[in-house]
């Protein structure tokens, strides 16, 4: 086939376009995504975001991400083909829904509990445990999946839910390991306040998420660049800086 070099170059220039203008829209769940004191964002996936934008010589449509409840985030993504999000741990649903790309890292999602009810937990069956979850989050995800019996507690935020844990309105939540221990940290809680009951998924991936509709084209590009920048060893810093203590 002739002119390949050019109709490479083309397919080129119109994912960087397609990133460009895409619209980014994430949730509060540190320390992989969160606002700081000042309400600026911070965060792994944020700093990667703007490592892979930078290495392709892309401009962000503004400097905006804007910062939304999970499950209208979740809707954007179905309806919105201009919109982006992160950070999305892997379903076999949300895989079939939505396109994903990894980041080289993965998370424990676990039912979790106050460590001083620790012994009295396990001599519960799981059918008379209440566990509480935010609404739609891989956590509630996983006890669908799994077709755990627990009663669940929806919540809107991962605060509201680990205050019902600490207040013990609940018995236990289901949710990140990691982000429970920053939002504990962030609570002036200790770290050893909580402990995990279950282990749900130990080896979840971090996403980012593409609506369905867009190219192979511009997931290559995206999917190739993090391969690219993980090789060169430039991203581990970024999770020393958030994840590791």
């Amino acid at each position: 086939m002739l002119c390949t070099a050019s109709t490479l170059a083309c397919a080129e220039s119109k994912s960087k376009q397609f990133l460009s203008r895409l619209q980014w829209v994430t949730e509060d769940y540190p320390p992989y995504n969160y606002l700081d004191e000042s309400g600026h964002l911070e965060g792994a996936v944020p700093d990667v975001l703007s490592m892979v934008y930078n290495e392709l010589s892309i401009k962000k449509r503004g400097n905006n991400i804007i910062l939304l409840p999970w499950a209208r985030l979740v809707m954007y993504m179905e309806r919105y083909p201009e919109y982006a999000a992160f950070s999305m741990v892997t379903t076999s649903e949300r895989a079939n829904k939505f396109k994903l790309v990894p980041l080289p890292i993965t998370t424990k999602i676990s039912i979790l509990a106050l460590t001083s009810n620790m012994d009295i937990l396990q001599n519960k069956t799981v059918d008379e445990l209440t566990i509480a979850v935010v609404r739609g989050d891989i956590g509630q995800k996983l006890l669908n999946i799994q077709k755990n019996p627990a009663k669940q507690v929806e919540t809107t935020s991962a605060i509201s839910m680990l205050e019902m844990l600490l207040r013990e309105r609940v018995d236990a939540i289901a949710y990140s390991e990691d982000v429970t221990n920053y939002q504990l940290k962030k609570l002036g809680v200790e770290q050893s306040t909580v402990s995990s009951l279950y282990l749900l998924k130990d080896d979840s991936d971090v996403n980012f998420v593409f609506h369905k509709d867009t190219s192979n084209c511009v997931i290559d590009m995206f999917t190739d660049e993090l391969a690219i920048l993980n090789k060169k060893g430039k991203l581990q810093p970024i999770w020393n800086k958030y994840i590791q203590d």
